[in-house]
């Protein structure tokens, strides 16, 4: 700078905002302008109406492109001049170019005579020059011809901008795809290692699953498990959906065909768990399948030959084959129809019932009335009347009562013939049924499943993970008290690196929040796709001879559930966190791929041994002097 009452020779210029400001306070036309608003934006497309205009589009939150600053100083002072002019728009305020809001792609639109010609995406500078020399001798032949070129409106989508988008789109989709292919790979790898951890502990244990249709397999099969020394430990009928039914056929030899599936979802499945004794070490899972599935039973000598079992496994006598819609159809239709003839002999049953009733009824009512008038006839006998009354002069009302008992008779038959009309309506209704064509779907008709298809009547796993995949859901409580459940799904968890000489502090930490600290682990670098693993532990590490410490880092998987341990960590001032959730799931997965740590067994050294057998002989010595000294102490008083 020079100094006081000085002139400088020679101004200091760094950025693009500064030559600008030169230019302009020289009297020079400034390289771009800059419009907010629409307003702004029609003024600049007036008086540019005879020009290239070149339009670069900006969001606010991330402002224009620094990088192509030195192609458009390039472009306005040496390419064009005064045929193209240079503007900077703010697409947040100006409602045409609303389409590209909250966008950080550097986007630059050609405008000829108010109209759309070309657009170009992304910050390449050289490319851009060129597109302005392209564009600049376009609009000269342009002039020179009188033909113009196809222009749209700038609000319409130009071809290479609709390939863009779908170019876009497209590559979302594929990174969708690929993401959730990575989900499902990872937690079908961690399912498995849940189900190998848990299945060393439930050796002992084995279930049989049962469809619906055929819990009476259990009753006929009761006696194998004498035979073959295991005991019935619960029974349990479950209601089977989807989710249940993938988990129970996880990694088992079931065609889970459409069939199979309707069949074990249409009712209450039967779930037997079994258990060995506790001295037995015979694989129960060859065991049982051996049983159901192999073994052929042995004909009784006291049964003749009509009721022996098949000679045939288990798992094929009471396997079946879907049936047809045809043949399903027609077995609905003839249990409608018997359920309607059984609904017909309960009506005529209670229609004779009831006749039967009346007319007993009508009989008691004549032998009480019969009664009565013995007893009157031999009451006038006795007070000496005559045994029968006089008749009644009265002829003209018998006669009328006559012709009452007659219209009450046709009433009557008017009534049966009431109560017949309903019963033909039925009989009628029950020979239009039979016309019933079982090819023919109905409305609102059940759902059948494919004919032909394989349906088992009972399951019981052909490995070790199935049956432990399978008994954690169908007995949760008694596998929880032999060892803990744990889940193939993590909770949202993050990524936090520490440098290695902060682990100390770190570590009290983690023992404050041993549920929140999913995995951890010591490497070497900071960026989570090159870092190289060193150390599963603290204490592994310590044992290391590290000379070059500066990049060793402790790395942490912390779960999202709670805030309370994320705020203690970081008042530790970690190097690195993760983003978010989403990108510290994938900084994880690199770090501590699925199965981290698990052949790591941590070994104590012979100096830690000693300490430790030292320190458990230290309080036997000290009750061994204690008692010493007291036997001492009473030697001294009998000898006083």
């Amino acid at each position: 700078m020079a100094r006081k009452g000085q002139v400088a020779i020679q101004d200091n210029i760094e950025t693009n905002e500064e030559f600008e400001e030169n230019m302009a306070r020289k009297g020079q036309v400034a390289i771009q302008d800059n419009i907010e608003t629409n307003e702004e934006f029609e003024e600049t497309l007036m008086s540019n109406f005879d020009r290239l205009l070149c339009l670069e589009v900006y969001s606010e939150f991330c402002g224009h492109c620094l990088a192509t600053g030195n192609a458009i100083r390039k472009g306005k002072l040496e390419i064009g001049q005064d045929r193209i002019a240079m503007v900077r728009a703010l697409a947040d305020n100006i409602d045409v170019l609303s389409r590209f809001r909250n966008r950080s792609e550097p986007i630059f639109l050609f405008i000829s005579k108010g109209k759309l010609i070309r657009a170009m995406f992304g910050a390449n500078g050289l490319e851009l020059c060129r597109i302005m020399e392209e564009e600049l001798e376009n609009v000269k032949i342009e002039a020179e011809t009188g033909i113009e070129r196809p222009k749209q409106e700038i609000e319409e989508l130009l071809p290479e901008e609709a390939a863009k988008i779908e170019e876009d789109l497209k590559m979302e989709e594929e990174a969708r795809e690929k993401t959730e292919r990575l989900r499902v790979l990872t937690t079908a790898a961690r399912k498995k290692r849940v189900c190998e951890r848990l299945a060393r502990h439930v050796r002992g244990l084995n279930f049989i699953l049962y469809w619906p249709h055929c819990h009476k397999a259990h009753l006929d099969l009761y006696e194998k498990w004498d035979l073959i020394n295991v005991q019935v430990a619960a029974k349990e009928t479950i209601q089977m959906t989807e989710e249940l039914v993938k988990e129970a056929l996880y990694m088992s030899d079931v065609d889970p065909n459409e069939a199979c599936i309707h069949a074990l979802m249409n009712g209450e499945a039967l779930v037997v768990l079994f258990k060995m004794f506790d001295t037995d070490d015979r694989d129960f899972v060859k065991l049982m399948r051996h049983t159901l599935y192999e073994e052929i039973p042995v004909p009784k000598e006291d049964l003749p030959p009509e009721k022996q079992l098949p000679p045939i496994p288990a798992f094929e006598r009471y396997a079946t084959i879907s049936k047809t819609a045809r043949e399903v159809r027609r077995e609905r239709y003839e249990a409608r129809m018997e359920k309607l003839r059984q609904e017909k002999e309960d009506r005529d049953r209670l229609a004779a019932e009831q006749a039967r009733l009346a007319r007993e009824e009508e009989e008691e009512r004549q032998r009480l009335e019969k009664q009565r008038q013995e007893e009157e006839r031999m009451a006038r006998i006795q007070a000496g009347l005559p045994a029968d009354p006089e008749p009644e002069p009265a002829q003209e009302a018998g006669e009328e009562g006559g012709e009452e008992a007659v219209e009450g008779e046709e009433t009557e038959v008017a009534e049966t013939e009431d109560i017949e009309e309903p019963e033909q309506k039925e009989e009628e209704q029950v020979e239009v049924e039979e016309e019933f064509h079982s090819d023919v779907s109905v409305e609102d008709e059940e759902y059948i499943p494919p004919g032909g298809l394989f349906v088992p009547g009972l399951y019981t796993p052909p490995n070790d993970l199935a049956k432990a995949n399978a008994l954690a859901y169908f007995y949760p409580k008694i596998v929880s008290q032999i060892t803990p459940i744990e889940s193939e799904f993590l909770p949202p968890h993050v990524l936090v690196m520490f440098t290695i000489e902060k682990r100390h502090d770190v570590k009290d930490i983690m023992d404050q929040f041993p549920d929140e600290i999913l995995n951890y682990g010591i490497f070497i670098g900071d960026d989570p796709t090159t870092a190289q693993h060193l150390a599963y532990t603290i204490k592994q590490y310590n044992h290391m001879s590290r000379i070059r410490k500066h990049n060793d880092r402790l790395a942490l998987m912390v779960s999202r559930k709670r805030s309370l341990p994320m705020l203690q960590l970081a008042g530790v001032n970690p190097c690195y966190i993760s983003h978010d959730v989403e990108s510290g799931e994938k900084d994880c997965l690199i770090m501590f791929p699925v199965g981290y740590g698990d052949d790591y067994e941590e070994e104590e050294s012979v100096h830690e041994e000693a300490e430790e057998a030292v320190e458990e002989q230290a309080p036997e010595q000290e009750v061994v002097e204690v008692v010493n000294q007291e036997e001492q102490e009473e030697d001294e008083e009998e000898d006083d």
